[in-house]
């Protein structure tokens, strides 16, 4: 059994602004009287889509990516996505959209941690990664200068523990050739100036002086959550200079939803109320009737990961029915072996067999990702049934104290590159 420390693999957390409740687009006198479920989490595998354990049909399902329609082929692992059930409990529709995608100004790899425009962001055993540059080949690899896209649990305030992180180029001036709306980030607009044309997002000052200004009915002001996008990068003084600057759907920044709609989400503690928890950018009331599982951990903290299982009331407020608390990651286990049998029930559960005789568990909660190099041929949609005897895979895991693991995250590896120092 190998057990190694990569990218820091503590993650450190802080305690964030508590965001205020924004009634979640609640609305009691809305004439549809019609409840929806949606889910929001990270993409865990594909055959179907699997988000917070759920396992989704896409047979009829609408897919759209930064509000344009895609294909699902354009899924990846990790991205932070939403799913709309139908009445059949399927998926009527998927949307993605990235929280950030910009210039790297700075990197601790002690820390595990990557300064983008503004935003922290935290690198954990289950971020994925993936490179649209050759040479860069690994998260430890990302420096300043770089342009990364960045999915995962987003605070809206200048803090994001990625679920996904792709190097799309080396620097701006590679990255505009392709993309010519520029790089971008979304988040609550602070500290607001309208004589200087200045805004912050996160730790970053925004300049809007020569952008445009599109979706803002009551024109940039404090508190509202944008969309800004930038062809010109940072100044000599770390100023993102805005080309465009646009509201996000209603300007709030939580999940909207009407009175019983039911919402489930998975994120990170941000900040705990005397009857509320922040979740990500979600306040969400906790009442006597709120199962919480701890798993035996003690009271939830700041910087736990949770699923939340949630409900709309009629003034707008999300009512927690259940909030389950994940495993921390220094409980994770690493392993690198070889796949020596491997016994399956369903399209991503069963068991694998390492060589040395280990047991995996593997479930629809389990990451499922294929990062062989390019000589490979890496499989984007990527799950068990796709593994086989033979591979060479990187395994974090949970014991569970009977001699078997359950599997947090998988990754099919190059037997070559992947070998253990």
């Amino acid at each position: 059994m190998n057990i190694k420390l990569r990218f820091g693999v503590i993650t450190v957390f802080s305690s964030f602004m508590t965001i205020s409740a924004c009634g979640g687009g609640g609305d009691s006198g809305s004439a549809d009287t019609t409840t929806s479920r949606s889910t929001t989490g990270p993409i865990t595998a594909f055959g179907s889509v699997y988000v917070n354990g759920n396992r989704y049909d896409t047979d009829n399902a609408d897919i759209y990516i930064e509000d344009e329609v895609a294909d699902e082929s354009d899924l990846r692992t990790g991205m932070m996505v939403t799913v709309v059930e139908d009445d059949n409990g399927h998926a009527a529709s998927i949307s993605h959209d990235d929280d950030l995608e910009g210039i790297v100004t700075a990197v601790d790899v002690a820390a595990s941690t990557i300064d983008v425009m503004g935003y922290t962001v935290t690198v954990t055993n289950e971020t994925i990664f993936e490179s649209d540059v050759a040479s860069i080949t690994d998260v430890t690899m990302i420096q300043p200068g770089h342009i990364i896209e960045v999915s995962g649990y987003s605070s809206g305030m200048g803090a994001i523990t990625a679920t996904r992180i792709e190097v799309e180029a080396l620097d701006l001036a590679s990255y505009l050739a392709d993309h010519d709306e520029g790089i971008e980030v979304k988040g609550v607009v602070m500290n607001h100036s309208e004589s200087t044309s200045e805004f912050d997002i996160g730790t970053m000052t925004v300049n809007y002086a020569d952008a445009i200004l599109s979706d803002l009915p009551n024109g940039i002001d404090n508190d509202i959550y944008v969309e800004v996008k930038s062809t010109l990068g940072l100044d000599d003084n770390n100023v993102l200079i805005a080309s465009k600057v646009e509201q996000e759907d209603d300007g709030s920044i939580g999940h909207e939803g009407y009175e019983d709609d039911e919402y489930e989400f998975s994120g990170i503690i941000m900040a705990i109320g005397a009857d509320t928890i922040t979740v990500n950018s979600e306040v969400v009331m906790i009442t006597d009737e709120t199962e919480i599982e701890n798993d035996g951990q003690g009271p939830l903290a700041v910087g736990d990961e949770v699923e939340v299982e949630a409900y709309f009331d009629d003034n707008g407020n999300l009512i927690a029915h259940e909030i389950e608390r994940e495993e921390s990651e220094s409980e994770h286990v690493e392993f690198h072996d070889t796949i020596d049998t491997i016994v399956s029930s369903d399209t991503n559960i069963g068991t694998i067999t390492l060589m040395d005789g280990t047991m995996i568990m593997v479930n629809n909660d389990t990451l499922m990702h294929d990062s062989r190099d390019n000589d490979m041929v890496a499989d984007t949609h990527f799950n068990l049934s796709d593994l086989m005897s033979g591979d060479y895979i990187e395994v974090y895991a949970i014991d569970n104290g009977d001699g078997t693991y359950t599997a947090v995250k998988i990754e099919r590896e190059d037997m070559v590159m992947a070998q253990p120092a």
